[in-house]
């Protein structure tokens, strides 16, 4: 929202967050009190947050720009000794902190204290509700139609959540045209760029320059994990397919992850903590990484998977733990090709898969090139991308409720 939209509203939606969002009040300050390292808030349904002296001073809601809403404060001017002279509670519910030795005022309103509370939540990772599955739990992704997601914030919401949970999900009735797929990309954020262009076509090409230019069986893999930073989303529409064969595949890679952590501890090991040599090498480039396939973020966390059996380079690694890792790797790719974790459906024109490229494997079935035509165009874009997306529309969400909540 722009300023002057938050001045028209009541108190306390009037007081600055600090940020672009309106936050409902999901629960009210009782009381607020001074310890030794922090401020104490106690709310009304029995919680309890400690918000640290630094922490608070730093995210003060005045001293942003009032347009851009970034930071003017730098916490290199803040006095070492900076601590709370005096808090307060006031009958619109703010939390007011007078700092000292500077003479500062900070105004806290409730629904963004809350929101932002560090001291309750359990974990701050990304992966905190991701959904895993196989074929016992999954047939096929969720399901949307093109146009309600274009007509419906509310749909386009569920779509994106869905992908961000699951890791893909599966959209009908996308236009038969070359550029469909781009404009999808683009109603989430800015499409990537690699060395296959913004889009690039998987068919049947007499001078392939990859395996996915052929007839061939594509094994469960993920795109480019020969690159620093690999896509994080990939999407694939359909524009024809009337061939014999080639159905799609998808295995959630944090599934197989857990499933070789519970039974096979030594090669979870290895596949977590060893990098693998990854090369994608062409006529016009020689892309080159080494990265664990199984990475883990600093919770311990999964954060991304690496494979394709034809994107590596002959393995560097201590000689003493060569065959433990071919055995690892093996594993891996054994669990991979298992029809408990795949998924198989098959994409007819029209419709738009997408996925998470660092999570999701994705293959097909062996086709006849000769029976017929399959024609997929894709692209990639940053998982970030889908992340900036789901916070704008649960913005739009969180202000739909607050003012619906101020009419009443």
């Amino acid at each position: 929202m722009e300023p002057e939209e938050r001045e028209a509203l009541p108190a306390p939606y009037d007081l600055p967050t600090g940020d672009f969002y309106l936050y409902p009040i999901t629960a009210e300050i009782v009381t607020a009190k001074i310890t030794e390292r922090t401020i104490r808030v106690n709310w009304n349904n029995e919680e309890t947050s400690d918000f640290h002296f630094f922490w608070l001073r730093d995210n003060c809601p005045c001293c942003v720009h009032p347009y851009t809403l970034e930071q003017t404060f730098e916490i290199v001017n803040a006095p070492e000794n900076l601590r709370p002279s005096q808090v307060e509670v006031t009958p619109e519910g703010a939390l007011v902190v007078q700092w000292q030795p500077e003479e500062h005022k900070s105004v806290f309103h409730p629904g963004w204290l809350k929101e932002h509370c560090y001291s309750s939540k359990k974990s701050l990772g990304l992966n905190q509700q991701i959904e895993m599955w196989d074929s016992s739990t999954r047939e096929k992704p969720d399901e949307y139609n093109w146009s309600n997601i274009c007509n419906d914030e509310n749909i386009e919401l569920q779509w994106l959540q869905s992908i961000q949970t699951t890791g893909c999900a599966l959209i009908h009735a996308v236009p038969l045209e070359d550029p469909a797929v781009g404009e999808v990309a683009n109603r989430i954020g800015v499409m990537r760029h690699s060395n296959f262009g913004d889009l690039f076509d998987v068919q049947v090409d007499f001078d392939p320059v990859s395996n996915s230019n052929t007839g061939l069986e594509l094994p469960p893999h993920t795109d480019l994990p020969t690159r620093e930073y690999q896509p994080g989303m990939q999407l694939l529409h359909c524009l024809v397919n009337d061939v014999q064969g080639g159905n799609s595949i998808l295995v959630d890679g944090f599934r197989v992850a857990e499933e070789i952590r519970e039974k096979h501890p030594k090669s979870y090991e290895l596949l977590t903590t060893i990098s693998w040599d990854f090369a994608n090498r062409s006529r016009t480039s020689d892309y080159r990484w080494k990265a664990p396939m199984i990475g883990l973020d600093q919770a311990g966390e999964y954060s991304e998977i690496r494979a394709g059996s034809w994107l590596r380079y002959p393995l560097q690694a201590p000689p003493e733990l060569m065959e433990d890792m071919y055995e690892a790797y093996r594993i891996f790719e054994t669990t991979s090709h298992d029809p408990q974790f795949q998924i198989k459906f098959r994409l007819e024109a029209g419709d738009c898969m997408i996925f998470d490229n660092r999570r999701v494997l994705h293959g097909r079935t062996v086709f006849e090139a000769k029976s017929g035509k399959r024609h997929l165009r894709g692209c990639y874009i940053d998982r970030d991308e889908l992340r900036s997306r789901i916070r704008l529309l649960e913005g739009n969400e969180r202000r739909r409720l607050v003012l619906s909540e101020i009419e009443k």
